[in-house]
């Protein structure tokens, strides 16, 4: 029984590992958000403001590259059932794209208020 569970944990972590690593090879996007990844560690040491509000700055972005995830995840299998023109699939990989672009407003508003109070 133990066994079981820390072979479904391993193997959870295994699925894991390859989808960021599928997701770093296949987007673009994706790879662009880690890349500035350092930039935003960086700028997080060099700010005057309490450990917790640096950790939640630093969740807010990674709300980004979790929903960038999602999004690559569903425009690969939108691509998959279709690749013609098809005003349902725009409309997901749209929503998809826009909960990414939210989500960076999420990070702007944090960050300015974090920084700003």
């Amino acid at each position: 029984m133990v066994s079981d569970m820390i072979k479904k944990i391993r193997d959870g972590f295994k699925y894991s590992c390859n989808g960021l690593k599928a997701t770093m090879k296949g987007d673009a996007s994706f790879r662009l958000e880690i890349y500035a990844l350092p930039f935003v560690l960086i700028a997080l040491a060099l700010f005057q403001v309490s450990p917790f509000r640096k950790m939640f700055m630093l969740c807010a972005y990674l709300l980004v590259l979790c929903l960038e995830l999602l999004n690559s995840a569903i425009e690969k299998l939108a691509d998959r059932i279709t690749t013609e023109q098809d005003a349902a699939i725009s409309f997901v990989k749209d929503a998809a794209s826009a909960s990414v672009m939210m989500a960076f407003v999420v990070v702007v508003v944090i960050w300015i208020g974090c920084l700003w109070f």
